[in-house]
């Protein structure tokens, strides 16, 4: 309760102390607690960026020289 009038990043800390997890972990807890359908979106994004990594960073980098947007392709796993 009173975590949430302390000042920016306490909340966190205290959330992590409560839970005796580091911040990063208390933190992921707390949104798959909160939403696991988000959760589940979020971590399926994260999964698709790590498997594609190198065509996303190849991209970016045309992106930077032409100074315009690019349309890349990716690799996205069937179901």
């Amino acid at each position: 309760m009173f975590a949430r009038v302390l000042p920016f990043g306490w909340d966190g800390q205290v959330a992590a102390f409560i839970m005796h997890a580091d911040r990063w972990d208390a933190g992921s807890a707390l949104m798959k607690a909160q939403s696991p359908e988000a959760w589940n979106v979020l971590m399926a994004a994260s999964k698709l960026t790590a498997d594609n990594s190198a065509a996303l960073v190849a991209c970016r980098d045309a992106a930077a020289k032409a100074k315009k947007e690019q349309h890349c392709g990716i690799v996205v796993p069937a179901p």
